[in-house]
């Protein structure tokens, strides 16, 4: 084995990367190991031990990076990766007497670091191939968590998923060690030394977090000629970096992530700050941001509805909730057709499938033309659907979807004549073929309100659009009174009530 090293993308990693490579690349591989006993831990420094191509090892929290250099006589790095990959996880089967399984305490994740090609720098080559790894150790990690939901699922049906808890990025934040902004440098370098967990910290001006100071990038500026001479009685505010990303602890995940991945390579692994009031609350990995996008992700393909693809009812409520988070006004559109058991009674269930998908179309077709960004469209269950978008697009959406499930719906006819339509009593009704039934509730980002009281009002707007012959929208205001409501004796329509 080579050396151990202190720190990530740093000087001497890309030097001693560039001189192996030349042999046909360098291997990457990711450790993650959740609950590291002394069996486990003794296991890996046998296999660091008899792994002669290791030159480089670098532990951070819960994860272990390991490099390996390829040698002439080897076999192709891929190869070289599957069997340094194999042999680490049989030392760590053969860990306890039970037979320690992968899923139950670690993780693996690997990739590989070639040449230089022409216009791509060695920083960049090892940043893509180490996001690969965490890419990698990450979609094992959300497996695991799916296997273990389904698990709880069997057993306590009720409880609550807790990948839904963790959304916003607020569920994420854990403990930092905090230092004032006059704090002097050799404070916080003798907490890095004392404390080998510790990969940061963030600095504040009261409590206000105005800046961060990582492990990492400490070594590398008093590990020059004169840096400890130059800064290691000098306040901390003058080395740290003031621009870090802070963020509120209502932002959802999906945000962070985006913004995170988006830095320079240099600040790729800095923590990101989370405050809640202006005053600090935690901090979050990027490990821990990407391990939970990707639980995320997983649950999303996971409650999508089979028929039409679109989002489920999981999906659904997260997305009110962040739109909630975030105050802005917004509109909701409770979507169900009417009639729909005739059709399917008098049609088949195929050709009723068949007009789910179309209807499904039709929303998603309309809203992205109306509204390219920031829309969301779901599916319920059933004949019913949703969509969620800035609230000044609603009026505009619900003409839409009408206007255009009724050109197209006589399509699935077969151009049967008798399409008098009866209710689910089998009485006749004063219509012809199926209709769309549609609620606008709109949102003013004020008034505190729950996704519950979303879904409430728009049942209720629901029921008196479906009142309506042919298809209609109903719109109103999440706390408003509607006509046929109980204290509104007269029945008065407010002005609320629309139809095509």
């Amino acid at each position: 084995m080579g050396e151990s090293g202190y720190g990530l993308l740093d000087r001497t990693l890309m030097e001693k990367i560039t001189e192996r490579w030349h042999h046909g690349g360098v291997g990457v591989i990711l450790l993650h190991v959740e609950r590291a006993g002394s069996a486990e831990l003794s296991a890996l420094r046998q296999w660091m031990e008899r792994e002669r191509r290791l030159f480089w090892h670098y532990r951070m929290d819960h994860d272990h990076y390991f490099l390996l250099g390829r040698q002439r006589e080897d076999v192709r790095l891929d190869r070289l990766i599957v069997q340094s990959t194999e042999s680490l996880r049989e030392y760590l089967r053969q860990a306890n007497a039970s037979g320690m399984q992968e899923g139950a305490g670690y993780a693996i994740g690997s990739s590989a670091i070639y040449p230089s090609g022409v216009g791509r720098s060695a920083e960049s080559m090892i940043y893509g191939a180490l996001k690969e790894a965490m890419n990698a150790v990450s979609r094992t990690l959300a497996q695991q968590a799916v296997g273990r939901s389904k698990a709880r699922m069997e057993t306590s049906p009720i409880e609550q998923d807790p990948i839904g808890d963790a959304f916003q990025i607020g569920a994420l934040a854990k403990p930092i060690p905090v230092f004032d902004v006059k704090t002097r440098v050799s404070e916080v370098g003798k907490l890095f030394e004392m404390n080998e967990r510790v990969q940061g910290a963030v600095i504040v001006n009261g409590n206000r977090p105005v800046g961060l100071i990582m492990k990492e990038k400490l070594h590398q500026l008093l590990a020059g000629p004169f840096g400890i001479a130059l800064y290691w009685n000098r306040p901390i505010e003058k080395i740290m970096d003031d621009h870090p990303l802070i963020v509120d602890a209502d932002t959802s995940v999906e945000s962070v992530s985006q913004l995170a991945t988006a830095r320079d390579h240099a600040k790729l692994y800095d923590v990101v700050i989370i405050k809640r009031d202006e005053r600090l609350l935690g901090a979050a990995s990027i490990r821990s941001i990407l391990e939970c996008m990707t639980n995320l992700r997983t649950e999303e393909a996971r409650t999508a509805n089979p028929l039409t693809g679109l989002p489920g009812n999981a999906s659904i409520v997260r997305e009110m909730q962040r739109r909630i988070a975030e105050g802005r006004p917004f509109a909701v559109l409770y979507a169900d057709m009417d009639f729909f058991k005739w059709f399917n009674d008098r049609f088949g269930f195929s050709q009723g499938d068949a007009l789910i998908r179309y209807c499904a179309s039709v929303l998603q077709e309309e809203t992205k033309r109306l509204v390219p960004d920031g829309s969301f469209v779901g599916h319920i269950g059933g004949d019913d659907f949703i969509v969620m978008a800035d609230d000044w697009q609603g009026e505009a959406l619900c003409r839409a979807m009408l206007s255009r499930f009724d050109g197209g719906v006589a399509a699935f006819y077969g151009g049967a004549e008798d399409l008098n339509v009866s209710d689910r009593s089998g009485r006749r009704v004063d219509q012809e073929g199926v209709s769309l039934s549609v609620s606008l509730v709109r949102w003013d980002g004020e008034r505190p309100v729950t996704p519950e009281n979303l879904s409430q009002a728009a049942a209720s707007l629901k029921k008196l659009a479906k009142g309506r012959r042919g298809s209609a929208y109903v719109s109103g205001g999440v706390f408003e009174m509607h006509r046929g409501e109980e204290r509104n004796q007269r029945g008065a329509s407010h002005g609320y009530e629309t139809t095509l």
